[in-house]
């Protein structure tokens, strides 16, 4: 089955309410009637099933016959992602690293981006689909930076840095007790400059190698998402 979004605000103890472009995506697209069963979630760690009692041009309203709160996963899953110019590729690496399960994108202009302007708007709503369509009940927050510097200007004692790099290990131990964060950072398509280099290792990152081959920066995001995403096959552990 297919699941909707509806921010908090517009979900009450007994009633759902989607509204412009879910509400349109549903009936419209999905042509969910009236007597009709749908999924939806708050991204915030519910799901709810619901009834179709209205539907509009632009508002759906269901009653909430099942409510189910979801565990937050134990670990943070931070992409830290330098800027893409291309937007479609921005994109298609924001979606895919929410499907394979990270938890928050914090994507930042590097030394060696080129000055462009960032729709934050977009990066947004593809990581809500694919949050939707993904079954995921946690919507990840995206933010955007002016310097990988102001990515690791906070405390990051109980995290994990594990920097992409050609000559990395193989390995990274996130079992240790203390781990509650995991920040993956990916430079952009120029790589990190050496300045950033000393940065991260000053903050103790680990680096870790995604093969032999020199990987654009989209590819490089979905490869460390796969090899660290929160995988939850379980539904009733869903993230």
């Amino acid at each position: 089955m297919n699941q909707f979004y509806a921010p908090p605000a517009q979900i009450s103890e007994t009633e759902i309410i989607l509204t412009e472009s879910e509400a349109q995506h549903a009936a419209k697209v999905m042509r969910k009637n009236i007597g009709e069963e749908i999924l939806v979630t708050d991204g915030c760690g519910t799901r709810y099933t619901g009834l179709i009692e209205h539907a509009f041009k632009r508002e759906l309203r269901a009653s909430i016959l099942e409510k189910k709160r979801f565990p937050k996963p134990k670990l943070n899953i931070e992409l830290c992602l330098g800027l893409i110019r291309k937007r479609d590729r921005l994109e298609f690496a924001a979606e895919k690293a929410t499907e394979l399960g990270v938890s928050s994108i914090s994507l930042f202009h590097a030394d060696h981006t080129e000055p462009f302007k960032v729709r934050v708007d977009r990066v947004e709503a593809a990581v809500l689909s694919a949050m939707k369509q993904s079954l995921r009940v946690y919507l990840p927050k995206v933010r955007l930076f002016d310097s990988l510097d102001d990515v690791l200007d906070r405390d990051l004692t109980r995290t994990q840095i594990i920097q992409a790099d050609v000559d990395g290990g193989t390995k990274v131990d996130l079992s240790r007790e203390d781990t509650e964060d995991v920040l993956m950072v990916v430079g952009p398509e120029g790589g990190l400059s050496e300045r950033e280099e000393k940065l991260l290792k000053r903050k103790n990152a680990r680096r870790i190698s995604l093969g032999d081959f020199r990987l654009r920066a989209e590819t490089a995001a979905m490869m460390m998402a796969v090899k660290f995403g929160i995988n939850k096959a379980d539904p009733d552990r869903s993230a």
